[in-house]
């Protein structure tokens, strides 16, 4: 019998299914195994065995629980907060819960790209909210998972805030703040 591949549109095969956000991915794995587990009931005992076991696997392996870090959040990689960076340093950042695409690419649900806001008065961009191209918000629409910044020494908090194609937040369950304190050059 040929083999069966369990993939969630869009991706290829040998691709993670873990790479699509948590809510589709359960629901793409319960319509995916379903039949499977409804043509138990049909099998003799050891296939059915067989079967289950192998049915059980699968939504273990793939589900949110088992995936890295908080479900739908942002995080930086290298630096947290209280660190001291020196005046230019390149920050490294993660998504979890959904997935980075560039903003060329169009308005696609479960994706976005990264922001970082240098010393903003709140500590994160209302959900829907376009986030403004100045300054002190810095875009990185092309998917990048890193960003330098030159900053004076001293005390500066640092947002990350994700959004989606039309740079609109995705609110405060996408967003972490900490503080940097940059040395002099």
């Amino acid at each position: 019998r040929g083999r069966q591949e369990f993939r969630t549109s869009g991706s290829s095969p040998g691709s993670s299914p873990l790479s699509a956000p948590a809510s589709l991915l359960s629901a793409r794995m319960m319509i995916a195994v379903l039949p499977t587990l409804v043509g138990l009931v049909l099998q003799p005992m050891p296939r059915r065995e067989a079967l289950a076991s192998a049915a059980a696997a699968v939504l273990t392996v793939a589900s949110p629980a088992c995936a890295k870090g908080p479900k739908n959040s942002v995080y930086f990689t290298n630096v947290k907060d209280g660190d001291t960076v020196p005046s230019t340093f390149t920050y490294k950042f993660e998504v979890t819960g959904y997935a980075l695409s560039p903003a060329a690419a169009g308005l696609k649900e479960g994706t976005g790209h990264h922001h970082m806001i240098i010393d903003a008065p709140t500590a994160f961009v209302k959900s829907g909210e376009a986030i403004p191209m100045d300054a002190t918000h810095k875009h990185y629409g092309k998917a990048q998972s890193e960003g330098e910044l030159e900053l004076e020494p001293g005390k500066h908090k640092i947002t990350l805030q994700f959004a989606n194609a039309y740079h609109e937040s995705y609110g405060k369950e996408f967003a972490k703040t900490i503080t940097v304190n940059v040395n002099g050059a």
